[in-house]
């Protein structure tokens, strides 16, 4: 299971009404942190059938990305979020107009709003209010924001396990903080829960997810050594790593010190010449 970190089931009571009935229904403060949270999907498959509407009132379904040649970056939220959601693109385009890689060229942005109330005007809304916060010549062609219907919206989160609900008591969704991941053929290869992101990460989670596509060598050496961690939402040198790194260098240092002491024996035993 990922690490949560949602502000808005930070702050929920564990005591919501029963829809229809205005019976008190009581929910321990565990179970709504796992209501807003992400499930570990990796490697499920997205639907590319799956239509939504983009920023330009256009349909838009998710076959003209998948399959395809690119790693995508999806965004899930909703774009009247009072606060998370805004806090979660702005660290994540600010950590990203620090990577190499460029959107619409290298990969895809999606972002898709988990509620159906929302239109394609409040897409555009959106989309005009962040797209300068990502500093990228291809941000304009490389970044989708996208609208949808209920079903739509619930086959594409329980996919890729963006768990949400609404809450009445706040008049708000409560969800994760998260950036998913996905293969150019539309399977989950990382989830990554925060609300600050280093460009490091970004960039590995998106080489990581392009299945060699994109990246130096360098980047696969790194992908090899490193682990990508949940608890901190991060990659990092594995304790198993170091412990082979530690004995190949362990070998190594015993192979030079036994070649040294053979052949400082081999001299010492050679008859001196007159």
């Amino acid at each position: 299971m990922f690490r949560t970190l949602t502000l808005c089931s930070l702050i929920f009571t564990g005591t919501v009404c029963a829809q229809g009935e205005g019976m008190p229904v009581t929910r321990s403060f565990e179970t709504k942190i796992e209501a807003a949270s992400m499930e570990d999907k990796h490697g499920a498959q997205v639907d590319p059938s799956l239509t939504f509407t983009d920023e330009r009132g256009y349909p838009y379904q998710l076959k003209q990305v998948f399959p395809g040649k690119r790693p995508v970056l999806l965004l899930l939220g909703y774009y009247s979020c009072p606060a998370m959601c805004g806090q979660v693109m702005q660290a994540a385009f600010r950590a990203l107009s620090e990577v190499e890689l460029e959107p619409g060229q290298d990969y895809q942005i999606l972002s898709v709003s988990i509620d159906p109330r929302e239109t394609a005007a409040t897409a555009k809304e959106r989309r005009d209010a962040y797209l300068t916060k990502l500093a990228k010549v291809g941000a304009a062609d490389g970044w989708h924001v996208l609208v949808g219907d209920d079903a739509n919206i619930k086959t594409l989160t329980e996919t890729v396990g963006f768990r949400y609900y609404w809450s009445e008591h706040t008049n708000q969704y409560a969800h994760p903080p998260a950036l998913i991941f996905l293969t150019p053929d539309g399977r989950v290869s990382r989830t990554i829960v925060n609300t600050e992101f280093e460009p490091d990460d970004l960039h590995l989670a998106l080489v990581e997810a392009s299945q060699g596509k994109l990246g130096t060598i360098w980047d696969q050496v790194r992908l090899n050594c490193l682990t990508f961690d949940p608890r901190t939402n991060s990659y990092a040198l594995a304790a198993m790593t170091v412990m082979r790194v530690g004995g190949a260098l362990t070998l190594v240092g015993l192979a030079g010190m036994i070649l040294y002491m053979l052949r400082r024996e081999r001299r010492q035993t050679q008859p001196s010449l007159a």
